[in-house]
């Protein structure tokens, strides 16, 4: 099961939204994972706190290395960090993602992310 909040239009409450229902499917039981595109990490610092800025991964790592043309297969669960709530994962956002995405075409990012998010389907259940 996948839910996608998106709006283009700030502070609509895409963040709050999105920590809410997450935190509901994790309460219930569903493995849930949290993917955070947005540069200003609303939901990454929601889920992870005090430590949204210690963790050595993000989704911006994830686009970076395509710049770099890595060719080798990538391990989609390497920028899954646990947030220290049952069921609940993220993949947290970083505030360079927006420089880093205006320099990747749109259809070869949404094909990486799929390529990704189908790797971690067995993992998680939302």
């Amino acid at each position: 099961m996948r839910h996608v909040v998106f709006n283009q239009k700030g502070g609509v409450g895409k963040s709050s939204i999105t920590g809410n229902l997450a935190a509901i499917s994790a309460q219930r039981g569903l493995r849930t994972l949290v993917l955070d595109l947005d540069p200003q990490c609303n939901s990454t610092t929601y889920l992870l706190g005090d430590h949204a800025a210690e963790v050595p991964t993000t989704i911006a790592d994830f686009f970076r290395q395509f710049l770099y043309f890595r060719l080798t297969p990538v391990d989609a669960m390497q920028y899954v960090h646990d947030t220290g709530f049952d069921n609940l994962s993220v993949i947290p956002a970083a505030p360079d993602l927006a420089e880093i995405e205006s320099k990747l075409e749109n259809r070869f990012k949404i094909y990486k992310l799929r390529e990704a998010m189908q790797q971690l389907e067995s993992e998680f259940d939302a």
